[in-house]
């Protein structure tokens, strides 16, 4: 019988991890309580309470993601992205995807391809120069395609929700390793990261890492991971040819602002970091 926080923590992550790796099956309320041994009725609400979010709620944001994913970088009509995210209708979907990303799906497609093809104006986002401090943090590596480090970020803050590392000063911080036009997918490193306290001592899955301080060029990105691209792409063909800057021999940041179980991807908010010299 598992009687501590420790184990509830791990039954959770092993749920987390399954619907994540599960997208397409039957994540019905049954089905995830079997794999965290938990009765349907105590999961539910040992989940909710862990995770400030229902596993429902979880299924629905790591689907709709996938969509946001297929419709950018995917040839798949609408209707096949909609049965992909779990919808039996078109239009059931378009209104779960407006809700979330602010936009119908056809129209999000089209726009946001658009702005990627043409992030050129020297005021889409507004650089600030700033120093940050060496940040100590409890890492999870990821290998493979940036666009799935959501999974591992799951992994990383089901950990942290369920084991009290989750404080109102924690920072969560994506360290992105290689550039994924010269480096391929399946060889793409990142890291994602939480900010710990001193007393933090590093155990199980959770490995102790260290974010480098300096000098950064910071830009927020205001809307869904999946729109990052734009972002990179300003900061190096549009930013750092006009200013006087050099990068540094480090990989780029991203620190994420807000909690995609509380927001709508729409307004989730990133700050993409460049290292500079000096």
């Amino acid at each position: 019988m598992v009687n501590d926080r420790n184990g509830y923590a791990e039954r959770i992550r092993r749920v987390v991890d399954y619907v994540a790796g599960h997208l397409d099956g039957d994540l019905n309320l049954d089905t995830l309580a079997g794999v965290a041994c938990l009765s349907p009725y105590h999961f539910h609400r040992i989940y909710r309470g862990l995770l400030g979010e229902t596993v429902n709620e979880t299924v629905r944001r790591l689907r709709l993601h996938r969509a946001a994913i297929d419709l950018l970088d995917r040839e798949l009509s609408i209707e096949r992205t909609a049965r992909r995210a779990g919808y039996e209708s078109q239009a059931a979907f378009t209104r779960a995807f407006r809700a979330e990303y602010g936009e119908p799906p056809a129209r999000y497609r089209g726009v946001r391809r658009i702005v990627q093809a043409e992030a050129r104006s020297p005021r889409l986002y507004r650089v600030e120069t700033m120093v940050l401090p060496k940040l100590r943090v409890a890492a999870i590596q990821h290998s493979g395609d940036y666009q799935f480090t959501n999974k591992t970020f799951e992994r990383l803050m089901t950990l942290a929700a369920t084991t009290g590392l989750l404080t109102p000063t924690t920072r969560t911080i994506g360290i992105y390793h290689d550039d994924p036009v010269s480096v391929p997918q399946n060889a793409l490193r990142s890291t994602a990261c939480i900010t710990v306290p001193p007393e933090w001592v590093p155990s199980g899955e959770l490995t102790e890492a260290y974010v480098e301080g300096g000098r950064y060029a910071s830009i927020i990105h205001t809307g869904p991971y999946i729109e990052l691209k734009t972002a990179y792409d300003w900061l190096y063909s549009t930013w750092l040819p006009d200013s006087s800057e050099e990068p540094r021999d480090l990989p780029c940041l991203e620190e994420y602002l807000n909690d995609p179980r509380q927001v709508s991807a729409k307004d989730l908010r990133t700050a993409v970091m460049m290292p500079l010299q000096g």
